[in-house]
């Protein structure tokens, strides 16, 4: 990609433009973080008037996911529950992910808040830039040249994309977990056995929900190739369950992995929605949520919700059927562009049907894609009508924190003036792209020719 960004900024002024400017927002950016940072884990210092009034903790304050891991990750090595029982009134309180994941950052409890958070945080930086040259790299070896094209316009976006810096911010797993998924899709799209299953066997110890690419190779017709990958995950899951429970200890591995699923099974029904009776609709723009938050929390509202995403997934279904009724049997990288297409559409139909969802940080690879693969105006204008205002609303908090100091952040933490806690606009996003994605795969779907035509 260096060479492409070399090149346009070689001939494009506008470019230039963008990329300094984008450029010059992140050094201040960096600015604002290290701020931030240092308000929360040097409350005694004052600096900015120190954390705000309604941050009920003393000393270092560890961004708030991170804290999530780490608190796992000591209960685990007190041999203590990772998963609390009953509502989830305070969701910070609650460890969502595997037991594994919990003993993979028991060697982060040896480093001081600081360092951890600044390890962390390091980590984010260079996980971001090695997905947007994979990107890159992908959109080359399967010779999509609008794409590439794309992506080198799209650096400026990147550059400022709102989800990247929320994700710096609490420092969750969702930049790194879109970089596992990014290298999945590749691995799959190429049928490579090794890496496919390196990255499928990863994901799944976190965010299992983000292992919607390995259906593609079903869906293209290379069943043998699927049934290996599943089967060989399948096996690589038991071990690492099996050696996480040696490590803490049979009995208390066993209970948590029971404990996991239970959690898992009863996580949308005591999640903590909100309803009319709450001020703004919040960061999780589900399907679901945004339906409670209008009608009210009750058991119809929760039906109704699923009806809706059941709906809204009925035409990925049939598409997805047809497409299986007539099986080209060729590889992702053979046909490029129905491979990405499908795995992107598998996305966003998972984020539809998840009852939280608080990001869209593969968006960012998936905006320039269709821009570079869609020849329509009128999507392509849809796509930045869609996409633009989510990546563009860290400037608008960052102005925010800038003219009202920390005033601005409300418990939760929510930033007052974000237009994103009143409108669902990462769903909204999520619709736009799974709209144009899904008539898309329809219009390729293969149909049996009529004899002698």
């Amino acid at each position: 990609m260096k060479a492409e960004i070399k090149q346009v900024w070689q001939s494009s002024k506008t470019y230039r433009v963008l990329l300094t400017a984008t450029a010059v927002y992140t050094v201040l950016r960096l600015a604002v973080q290290g701020v931030v940072l240092a308000v929360m884990l040097f409350p005694e210092a004052g600096v900015m008037g120190g954390v705000p009034g309604w941050v009920d903790v003393e000393g270092p304050v560890v961004p708030a996911d991170l804290q999530i891991y780490l608190n796992a990750a000591k209960h685990l090595s007190a041999k203590q529950d990772l998963y609390l029982q009953g509502s989830l009134e305070r969701l910070e309180d609650h460890y969502p992910y595997a037991p594994s994941f919990a003993l993979a950052f028991v060697p982060f409890l040896w480093l001081s808040p600081v360092s951890v958070t600044v390890v962390h945080t390091l980590l984010h930086f260079v996980a971001y830039g090695i997905m947007y040259f994979s990107w890159g790299r992908i959109f080359k070896r399967l010779n999509l040249e609008g794409a590439v094209k794309m992506l080198t316009w799209t650096l400026p976006v990147w550059l400022v994309f709102s989800s990247f810096w929320t994700d710096l911010g609490y420092l969750n797993i969702y930049i790194i977990i879109a970089l596992f998924a990014t290298l999945l899709i590749e691995a799959v799209l190429r049928e490579h056995l090794g890496w496919s299953l390196l990255w499928l066997s990863v994901i799944l110890q976190i965010k299992p929900h983000w292992t919607f690419a390995v259906a593609v190779p079903l869906l293209l017709g290379r069943k043998r190739f699927f049934l290996k990958l599943l089967a060989l995950t399948a096996a690589v899951y038991v071990i690492i369950t099996g050696l996480t429970m040696l490590v803490v200890g049979p009995a208390y591995g066993w209970g948590q992995y029971s404990d996991y699923v239970a959690f898992l099974g009863r996580l949308s029904r005591d999640f903590p929605w909100r309803g009319p009776e709450k001020a703004f609709l919040g960061y999780n723009h589900s399907i679901r949520q945004t339906v409670v938050y209008w009608l009210g929390v009750s058991p119809d509202t929760l039906r109704l919700a699923t009806v809706i995403k059941v709906l809204l997934l009925i035409p990925l279904g049939v598409t997805c059927l047809r497409h299986l009724l007539r099986l080209i049997n060729r590889r992702g990288d053979q046909e490029p562009q129905l491979g990405l297409d499908f795995a992107f559409a598998l996305y966003v139909g998972a984020f539809i049907w998840l009852d939280m969802v608080w990001e869209l940080s593969l968006g960012i690879a998936l905006y320039p894609y269709l821009l570079g693969t869609t020849r329509q105006r009128f999507a392509r204008t849809w796509l930045h009508v869609a996409f633009l205002p989510y990546a563009l609303l860290d400037p608008w908090r960052v102005g925010s924190l800038a003219f009202e100091g920390m005033d601005v952040i409300l418990p939760g933490p929510y930033v007052a003036t974000d237009p994103a806690i009143y409108f669902p606009l990462i769903m909204a996003t999520i619709l736009m792209f799974y709209a144009v994605l899904v008539v898309r795969l329809w219009r390729a779907a293969p149909v049996r020719r009529l004899a002698g035509v």
